[in-house]
């Protein structure tokens, strides 16, 4: 059974406050990647903001599991931190969902690297509360940032 399966399989459904507390996390996660990275990054940068997004989505991912939630819960947060926090619009919002789902369990999707690594980082930032995702994702943009000048 795969990452997907395990996030997003038939489950039962976690408790409504499961999810509101899930969502509160996510957005203190990024939040203080945010803080770590610089707020100033996120400010006109449209990569960072969307490296971020998918970062968080393999957070969200873990505290599916941890939480036992449904497919429609996990995406249901999903969609609202896009949303709320990141400020997509509402259509813009469900498509990255869908491209966060579909790359999940796809090892040859560009988007599956990022995803993992926030996984790891938001269960290290879970048990640890240190800086070590806030760095990670620095490295990741560092990549990023060389691509785009290389």
């Amino acid at each position: 059974m795969g990452l997907f399966n395990r996030i997003f399989g038939p489950k039962q459904e976690a408790p409504p406050e499961a999810i509101n507390e899930a969502f509160h996390t996510m957005e203190k996660f990024a939040s203080g990647i945010m803080a770590c990275y610089g707020q100033e990054h996120f400010q006109g940068d449209r990569q960072a903001k969307a490296v971020l997004s998918l970062y968080c989505f393999g957070g969200l991912g873990a505290l599916a599991i941890q939480h036992k939630m449904s497919q429609p819960q996990a995406h249901a947060i999903a969609l609202s931190l896009l949303n709320s926090f990141f400020g997509y619009p509402p259509q813009d919002a469900a498509a990255k969902a869908q491209a966060c789902i579909t790359a999940t369990p796809d090892r040859t999707s560009h988007l599956y690297p990022t995803i993992h690594r926030g996984l790891d980082g938001f269960l290290h930032w879970q048990k640890h509360g240190d800086n070590i995702a806030a760095e990670d994702f620095a490295e990741i943009m560092a990549v990023f940032k060389k691509h785009e000048k290389g």
